[in-house]
């Protein structure tokens, strides 16, 4: 598909009713609610719908919340496009994807930013936070795009990958690092050259300059669904001024698709396939997980254990010692009053591939399984409940 425009939101909205019907074997449309001034919001799903949800990661792609900013209205028909073809088979096999191409639609019609700039708009709670409450998505991408200037500063080249810094829980700065270094490789080698920008590079350039809006970039949706499950988030700015349609369609996809493409594999630490996004307390030394073995019980334990995050004691917590040179320590503290009734999972690393001669829990044998990569031991011991002021101390003999 060659775009040649920036679409208006009646042809996105037939756009998506041809595609649901020429796909119908991969593609449906949920309506998710309604405008200020009536019009539709919709979610498209895109999956292979012979394997069940309950095995797939989740991802959600949020395009267009800001009315003004052209370039997002070609991103969905692109993205959802590469979906449907041969080279997205293992994404639809192994991911439910959700793509939501015009989530503002009175903005997109009156071409205006169209939300406020300080918090979520009544519109976003009830459509945006709903849909992703009901699904509890792995991982969050919220599309925007600039053109030649906003709010006193040239935005003309800029393409960016944005890390929204919501917490420092576990190892999330890491893996938010990484997978942005990913995404800019992946557009570089299409040709297009992205940046890598914090939110902390808006506030600096809030305090240089007295014209420049909190609403450069907000962020709002992905602190909301962060904060209620965890999900890994990032925000996307292509550019409507220095590309045209297609390549800024084009500049999108190659970001969304690197971005799809780490759904689909294993990371290190990890022992099920997915987005990184289960440490929950810890590090890579020793941290908790969620417990289950299909993705929709990791993901229902993920919920839960990010609801009662606080109550494993800080700096850092599991607590990793080596008690010896042949043996290996952590504790790990819950002083909830509430049990985690899906329980964890309870990780840790071990220098080289020793062989593992015991493990206990509180002094008694447990079960555990391992996974080995080139120069570590991770091993894995699931928790079914835990109970409130919980206490639980590990020893690995090697």
């Amino acid at each position: 598909m060659k775009i040649e425009s920036y679409f208006a939101y009646e042809e996105i909205d037939n756009w998506i009713e041809q595609y649901e019907n020429n796909n119908r074997t991969i593609a449906s449309v949920e309506r998710i609610g309604y405008s200020d001034e009536g019009m539709d919001i919709k979610a498209v799903h895109v999956t292979n719908n012979s394997v069940p949800i309950s095995d797939k990661e989740i991802a959600l792609i949020i395009i267009g919340r800001h009315g003004d900013e052209l370039g997002t209205r070609v991103v969905g028909p692109s993205v959802l496009e590469w979906l449907a073809s041969k080279a997205a088979q293992e994404t639809r096999n192994r991911q439910h994807i959700i793509v939501v191409p015009v989530a503002n639609p009175d903005g997109c019609v009156h071409t205006v930013f169209g939300l406020p700039a300080y918090h979520l708009s009544d519109l976003e709670k009830r459509t945006l936070l709903p849909l992703g409450e009901k699904y509890v998505p792995d991982i969050v991408m919220d599309v925007h795009s600039v053109g030649k200037e906003k709010f006193g500063w040239n935005w003309g080249g800029l393409e960016a990958v944005i890390i929204d810094q919501n917490s420092k829980a576990g190892e999330d700065q890491y893996i938010l690092w990484e997978m942005a270094r990913e995404m800019i490789h992946g557009a570089a080698r299409a040709g297009y050259p992205f940046l890598l920008h914090t939110l902390e590079y808006y506030q600096q350039l809030r305090k240089k300059a007295d014209g420049l809006s909190e609403s450069v970039f907000n962020n709002h949706v992905n602190g909301a669904l962060y904060k209620a499950f965890h999900p890994l988030t990032f925000g996307m700015e292509v550019n409507h001024f220095g590309l045209s349609p297609d390549d800024t369609a084009q500049s999108g996809l190659a970001v969304i698709t690197s971005m799809l493409e780490r759904g689909n594999r294993i990371s290190p630490w990890e022992y099920y396939p997915g987005y990184p996004n289960r440490i929950l307390s810890g590090d890579f030394l020793a941290w908790i997980s969620p417990r289950g073995k299909s993705a929709q019980d990791r993901r229902n334990s993920r919920k839960e254990i990010w609801s009662k995050r606080s109550f494993f004691e800080t700096p850092f917590n599991p607590y990793r010692v080596m008690l010896d040179d042949h043996s290996v320590r952590v504790i790990v503290r819950y002083s909830g009053d509430e049990e985690i009734t899906n329980g964890f999972t309870m990780s840790f690393r071990i220098r080289g591939t020793p062989k593992i001669k015991n493990i206990t829990m509180n002094n008694e044998k447990v079960d555990y399984y391992i996974k080995r990569d080139e120069c570590s031991t991770y091993v894995f011991l699931d928790i079914e409940t835990v109970e409130k002021n919980d206490v639980r101390e590990v020893v690995a003999q090697l």
